[in-house]
């Protein structure tokens, strides 16, 4: 077992993993609540699958373009600062979520507006918090660490849009978006309690932002073994992640309300917990590629 368990020694020695982790773990049950009501919402007010899935295609542009902007912002200013103001941020569009939704019927175009903040906000917040794990251990202890962290965020994909539909079916949307606000603070006071985390000291000066983002992108494009797991991850996100279809199906076929939209977006990280938990044996393993395949 202990060549398949994920190695917990990264969360004794480092005071500040374990703020990160903890702050991510009570911060991403909220968020992903609220991503069970966002979609549901929109559905239960318009009925229509295609302006459902329409939110997906509005949040991609600044899920992508944050992401970008979000690394190229690590590697010049403090992580810890960046991590705190864009938890703030998510917490002011959960709040103004919850209260468009308690003042009644808020219009589908602003509810598109604030699911693409989030989702941007929500991509500087992944960047960042990857960044700052690097500086908080050892690095023979980085894998361990990363697969931990990745762990139980899936733990947080599971047990959130279970809690998410719960709450939905109890006192409605507009509370999945108050616990979101709520927990957001979770990580305001874990990246407040942190050590700065300044960029790597002795480093080359960052180019310019768009050049910085352009010089990345070819890394990966000459990396064929990035190349490679960025294109599969792609593809698997585009054609095997039927999110968008989940509160439609929900409601309309299976008649199962918030409860069974939460249960169905909780469906899909139970097998990513199990594997994430269980990634002991990778450092015993060769051929990671094929592994990947």
């Amino acid at each position: 077992m202990g060549r398949v368990a994920v190695d917990i020694t990264p969360l004794r020695v480092s005071r500040d993993l374990r703020l990160l982790v903890l702050g991510n773990v009570v911060s991403g049950l909220g968020t992903q609540a609220a991503l069970v009501a966002l979609p549901y919402q929109i559905y239960v007010e318009t009925g229509s699958a295609f302006l459902t899935g329409l939110l997906g295609a509005v949040e991609l542009l600044p899920l992508v373009a944050m992401a970008l902007l979000g690394g190229a912002f690590a590697d010049r200013h403090d992580r810890r600062r960046l991590l705190l103001l864009d938890q703030i941020a998510l917490v002011g569009t959960a709040a103004a979520l919850a209260a468009l939704t308690f003042a009644g019927s808020p219009p589908i175009p602003l509810l598109y507006l604030l699911g693409a903040l989030t989702a941007g906000f929500g991509a500087v917040q992944n960047v960042t918090r990857s960044a700052i794990v690097p500086n908080l251990v050892a690095p023979e202890r980085l894998r361990s660490a990363l697969a931990l962290n990745f762990g139980l965020m899936q733990v947080t994909m599971v047990a959130g849009p279970g809690l998410g539909g719960i709450l939905i079916g109890a006192w409605g949307v507009g509370a999945a978006y108050t616990v979101d606000a709520v927990s957001c603070l979770a990580m305001v006071a874990a990246a407040a309690a942190m050590r700065p985390q300044p960029p790597q000291a002795g480093g080359p000066t960052p180019a310019g932002v768009l050049r910085s983002i352009g010089e990345g992108l070819g890394f990966v494009r000459r990396n064929r073994a990035l190349t490679g797991s960025f294109a599969i991850d792609l593809m698997a996100m585009t054609f095997g992640m039927p999110r968008a279809l989940f509160p439609v199906l929900a409601v309309s076929v299976y008649h199962a309300g918030a409860a069974g939209t939460g249960l169905l977006y909780a469906a899909v990280s139970v097998g990513a917990t199990v594997a994430a938990l269980t990634t002991g044996w990778l450092s015993h393993a060769r051929r990671l590629g094929m592994i990947v395949i």
